[in-house]
This record gives C-alpha cells, sequence and structure tokens, in this order.
C-alpha cells in the first residue's frame, strides 16, 4: 500500500469577527473598528525547507548589528517574523525572501464585515461568522485521496478546537462527490510564535490588508504571484 503524502496547512487571520463591543454597542464607524474578517493559508508538501528559510532568516537577523538591537528583535517574551509587529526595514527584508521562496501555494479569503449577512446569515454569533469564512478557505483543498492533511491554525481570539473541527468536516462534506469523508486529517490550533512557517501567510495577509486598508499595492504586487486563490466574498475587487 502507497503511503500517503503528507500536506501541510498553516491557517492564520487578519481583522476579526467583531461587531458589537461590550453592552451590545454597535462598533461600525467607531475608531478601531475592524471592517474585514481576512483568512488565509499556505499549503505546501515541503514544510521543513519553508521552516529552516524563515528560521534562517530570523538567525541572521539576530546576528546582524544593523538589526538586532531593534526593540521588536530584543523583545523579552520572544521575537518572531510577524508582519504588524516588525519594523519597516525587517518587513522589506523578509517580503524580498517571498518574493524568491518556493514550494507553497497560499489561499485566501476575503470577507468585508456587513451587518445585515452578520444578523441574517450567523444569527449575531462571531463564532459563526469566523468558522463560515474558515469553510470558504478549506472547501475543495481536502480533496486528495493520496494525500494526509495536516491543518495547523493560529491561536487567536476564541479559537477552539471543537469549531475547527466542525469547519474541516463541513468542508469535506461539502464535496459533491462525498468521496473524501473520510479523509484522514490532523488538526491542531498553535500559537504562531511557535511554528514559523505562520510567518509566510501572515505576511501575505498583511499584503492584502494593507492594499484594501490603505490603497498601497506595492506589497501585494511583490508577492501576488503566490496566491493560487483569492476568493472574495462580498466582491472587494483585490485583484486590480
Amino acid at each position: 500500500m502507497t503511503e500517503a503524502i503528507k500536506r501541510y496547512l498553516f491557517i492564520d487571520e487578519s481583522g476579526d469577527p467583531v461587531f458589537y463591543g461590550n453592552r451590545k454597542k454597535l462598533l461600525i464607524g467607531t475608531t478601531g473598528f475592524q471592517p474585514y474578517l481576512i483568512l488565509g493559508m499556505i499549503e505546501t508538501v515541503d514544510r521543513k525547507s519553508l521552516r529552516k528559510s524563515v528560521v534562517n532568516f530570523m538567525d541572521n537577523i539576530k546576528a546582524d548589528n544593523l538589526y538586532n538591537s531593534i526593540a521588536s528583535v530584543t523583545n523579552e517574551k520572544g521575537w518572531y517574523v510577524h508582519a504588524r509587529g516588525d519594523h519597516p526595514e525587517i518587513r522589506a527584508k523578509f517580503f524580498e525572501l517571498l518574493r524568491n521562496l518556493q514550494g507553497y501555494q497560499a489561499h485566501v479569503v476575503i470577507a468585508k464585515k456587513n451587518i445585515d449577512i452578520f444578523n441574517r446569515k450567523h444569527n449575531n454569533n462571531p463564532a459563526e461568522f469566523y468558522f463560515d469564512v474558515l469553510h470558504h478557505l478549506l472547501n475543495g483543498r481536502l480533496n486528495n485521496s493520496s494525500h494526509h492533511y495536516n491543518l495547523y491554525l493560529s491561536q487567536r481570539g476564541n479559537n477552539t478546537l471543537h469549531r475547527f473541527q466542525n469547519a474541516v468536516a463541513k468542508a469535506l462534506h461539502a464535496d459533491e462527490t462525498k468521496t473524501y469523508v473520510n479523509m484522514p486529517c490532523h488538526l491542531e490550533i498553535v500559537p504562531a510564535i511557535e511554528m514559523p512557517e505562520f510567518s509566510i501567510i501572515d505576511y501575505l495577509i498583511w499584503a492584502i490588508q494593507r492594499k484594501l486598508l490603505q490603497g498601497e499595492n506595492r506589497f501585494f504586487n511583490a508577492v501576488k504571484d503566490k496566491f493560487l486563490t483569492i476568493v472574495d466574498l462580498y466582491n472587494e475587487d483585490i485583484k486590480n
């Protein structure tokens, strides 16, 4: 019997699924409101190579006295490559790495937050909203019977393994052929700092967020060939 190919998927997010604050105050239009929930993942069969590339990048930064005194790098809580918190010079260097890095494909789902859809479809429940978007991200990506899928979801907010499992099960059952319902999958929710591979999808999502929120296209344009799919649930024209 042929051994299954191990395929690794690293899933991260930007924004949040929240519409209401304390005492059910509607947050739309207020300072700090996140207008998008963006979920993305990279998939690879060469996890070791990706991990080594990110770890080597970090080691080189920490060994270079031009960069190793930057506050984020010397943070006593530990440093990992994270687009929002990285110094602009480090960010530029990591984008240079991503431009040339091979061995992975990226997928992203963009959901512009819509209160009518949230009320009607997601029952005013941020978790339902989040995991519905996650279902769209996974749909059609777990359909090769020769693969064993290892899915890692970045630990954020109220993510739970139970809801993660439900989203994966829903994605499997969505296959019209129903052939792969019992596809072997391994699921974990892990802190991004523990898996350098998360830095890759974190940066790719950040590039999309930067384009949507600030109209700055250069980061997205530098890595847009790395995206195999970009699904826009509510018709944001990201590709142009």
